[in-house]
């Protein structure tokens, strides 16, 4: 081997050696930057999350230092014909069927209104998003205005239309109403976020299809079925996910508005959990509720995800 060979294997022995400890700080760096918010998701999320599986098999009253190892009792009881679980996952799953379509629709058709908007387009957006930001204990007590059966705008609303006194809805009164009024209202608080996510997958389908497809002689139905919708599925599914994830954690409009009120009707899986481990103290029961509510929420995600990966269109 030549000395000229031997400098050139020198050569790149050295570039691979440098190369490979580029690398190596590149990636320090990088777990560096990661470590602040690996830390506080592994103490405030990870770490309370194996704690309360741990406390599923435990019975516990959140005030004695015992903790009783009950192996699976906390399931079973959870499980059990007479559990109000069943009821409240029920309740929620009630929610949910109301909530999630309407939600969706409403902000598909304002997306695509404002969309064809091309004047203070930016300040109807920011007009639609003001409830997403607002607080939900200001939220609670405005609609629990509007709802009252006495004094609220909405029966005042159907009065004036001739709806007898008698015939006035109760709404958060009435077992049958209260759950559609807090679906109502959690739609109405999740419109302009939603909207604006539709609002930006609009943006992104090319000009082009629609030109092309106005050429043809397409109409406006026939596009929306061809081009909008199928080029903004990811996106609809997205926000469908996020809905579902909503569905589940309705919690702050029932503690605030209804507290499970009337006769348990609105007694939905968060505010059962909230129930089993703060008013009567049995933190095994709602740690164990708790799990297989992550678990549910797992399992249609999952199940969402698969279906998305068949369905969702990419341009």
């Amino acid at each position: 081997m030549t000395e000229s060979q031997q400098t050139q294997k020198l050569t790149l022995s050295d570039r691979m050696k440098k190369a490979r400890q580029r690398k190596l700080q590149r990636t320090l760096v990088a777990y560096s930057l990661l470590a602040p918010a690996l830390a506080i998701l592994l103490l405030f999320t990870y770490y309370p999350a194996l704690y309360v599986f741990r406390l599923s098999f435990f019975d516990w009253d959140l005030i004695s230092a015992n903790q009783v190892f009950v192996g699976l009792e906390n399931y079973i009881r959870l499980f059990g014909a007479s559990s109000e679980f069943w009821s409240s996952l029920w309740r929620t799953l009630e929610y949910g069927l109301i909530y999630i379509p309407l939600t969706l629709i409403l902000s598909l058709a304002l997306a695509l209104g404002l969309n064809r908007i091309r004047y203070l387009q930016g300040f109807f957006q920011s007009l639609y998003f003001i409830p997403s930001v607002t607080s939900i204990a200001v939220l609670a007590v405005v609609w629990s205005l509007i709802f009252n059966p006495q004094i609220g705008p909405l029966n005042e609303g159907l009065a004036a239309l001739g709806v007898a006194a008698a015939d006035l809805p109760q709404w958060l009164n009435d077992p049958k109403l209260a759950i559609p009024a807090l679906a109502v209202m959690g739609s109405w608080q999740s419109l302009g976020f939603n909207t604006l996510l539709l609002i930006a997958g609009l943006r992104n389908i090319p000009r082009a299809y629609y030109e092309a497809a106005e050429v043809d002689g397409a109409g406006r139905m026939r596009i929306f079925r061809s081009i909008t919708l199928p080029l903004l599925s990811p996106v609809l599914f997205f926000v469908l996910f996020m809905l579902m994830i909503n569905s589940f954690r309705v919690f702050g409009v029932v503690a605030i508005m209804t507290r499970g009120r009337p006769l348990g009707s609105t007694n939905v899986l968060l505010y059962f959990i909230y129930q089993q481990g703060f008013r009567y103290f049995d933190a095994g029961l709602a740690s164990a509720a708790s799990w297989v509510v992550f678990m549910l929420v797992l399992a249609v995600a999952l199940i969402q995800t698969r279906i998305s990966e068949r369905k969702v269109f990419y341009q």
